[in-house]
Formats: structure tokens, C-alpha cells, sequence
């Protein structure tokens, strides 16, 4: 690098550079080196540990924390999903007992369609008079009724 100087600017100038950064490239390594240092050494003050434990009971108050949001969450969703089941079963309920209501009110309407189709069978079993005269027993089952 000297030859390189010596060339651009001369020899007197490239000593003087030369010197200088003879002086200079060595400085940032030892600052590197006493930070090294320093941090190796660091690590064992009580300072340090203090700052550590700390660090690490934050770190954990933060997780549990954490975990009893999650958990609280959790809870929350299962109290909505037991809500949610049990209105489902009580919908369940509702639409059976429907089901069997509307059930039971066609078996009784079918019973008394059936009925009233024994009646009209009944009442077409017996001729009418010739002259379409209504007949005494006609008249005694309408008034019946």
C-alpha cells in the first residue's frame, strides 16, 4: 500500500499516510477486543445476573399471562357452545313435540274423515224416493244433527 501511496503522492506524503494508518488500523481492533472482553466479563456481575432474572421473570409473566387470556378464551367458547346445545335441544324438543302434535291432529282428522265417509256410504246405501220426496227417516237424522 506504501509502493501504491509512494507512486500517487510521493514519498514524504506516503509516509505520513503510511504512519497514520499504521496508527489507525489497529485502534477498532482492540476496541473490538475490549468489548469482547467486556461482554465475557459482564456476564458474571451481579449486575447483570439481576438484570437477567428479571428479564426472565418478565418474559414468564407475559407467557402466563398469555395462557390465562387462552384460557379464559377457551372457557368462554365452551359456556357459548353449551349454550349453543342447548338451545339446539330445546328446538329439537319443540320441532318433536310438533311433529307429534300435527301427527296426532291428522290421525283424528283422518279418523273422523273416515267417519264422515261411513256416513255419505250410509246415507247412498238407501234409495231416494222415486218423486225425490225426502222420507221421514231423512228428516229424522238431519234434525239430528
Amino acid at each position: 500500500m506504501s509502493a501504491f501511496l509512494a507512486g500517487f503522492l510521493g514519498k514524504r506524503a506516503a509516509g505520513i499516510i503510511g504512519g497514520v494508518l499504521g496508527f489507525i488500523i489497529p485502534v477498532p481492533l482492540v476496541l473490538i477486543l475490549a468489548a469482547l472482553a467486556w461482554v465475557h466479563f459482564d456476564k458474571s456481575s451481579a449486575i447483570r445476573k439481576a438484570i437477567d432474572d428479571r428479564v426472565t421473570e418478565m418474559v414468564a409473566g407475559a407467557e402466563i399471562a398469555a395462557l390465562e387470556a387462552q384460557l379464559a378464551a377457551q372457557r368462554d367458547i365452551a359456556a357459548r357452545l353449551d349454550e349453543v346445545s342447548t338451545e339446539a335441544q330445546r328446538r329439537t324438543n319443540v320441532a318433536v313435540a310438533a311433529q307429534l302434535m300435527l301427527a296426532n291432529r291428522l290421525q283424528a282428522a283422518e279418523q273422523r274423515n273416515g267417519d264422515l265417509n261411513d256416513d255419505l256410504d250410509d246415507l247412498l246405501s238407501r234409495p231416494v224416493a222415486g218423486d225425490c220426496a225426502v222420507d221421514s227417516d231423512l228428516i229424522g237424522r238431519l234434525r239430528g244433527r
